[in-house]
């Protein structure tokens, strides 16, 4: 298990699958409504391909695929959640509602159905 942010950390299912776990402190997000995949992708795609895709590739992250989205899971979790490091000056205005929509995505395990 590995510390991710403040009340939160990363373990592996048996599956071997990365997922969230919550503390306490983040049980508010316990009962916040599923997350589709689908949702995500269209967040990511709007405001972290252009920077992140694969001819530009910014940090050597891509997220131009579901499976680079699904690979890359705990390092946009951490960039753009717990840290809100990402986007950079926030220059794609993500909302707080779409960085809550990639917590709780990632908190359920991070699934990419």
């Amino acid at each position: 298990m590995r510390l991710l942010g403040e009340g939160y950390f990363e373990s592996r299912g048996s599956n071997g699958k990365r997922r969230g776990l919550r503390t306490a402190q983040s049980a508010q997000s316990a009962h916040a409504p599923t997350v589709r995949f689908a949702e995500v992708r269209a967040v990511v795609a709007q405001r972290c391909v252009m920077c992140h895709n694969e001819q530009l590739a910014s940090k050597n992250m891509q997220l131009h695929t579901p499976a680079l989205i699904a690979k890359n899971a705990q390092q946009v979790y951490q960039q753009a959640v717990v840290l809100k490091a990402m986007p950079l000056n926030n220059a794609t205005q993500i909302t707080d509602a779409e960085r809550a929509l990639i917590q709780r995505w990632f908190e359920t395990g991070a699934p990419a159905d």
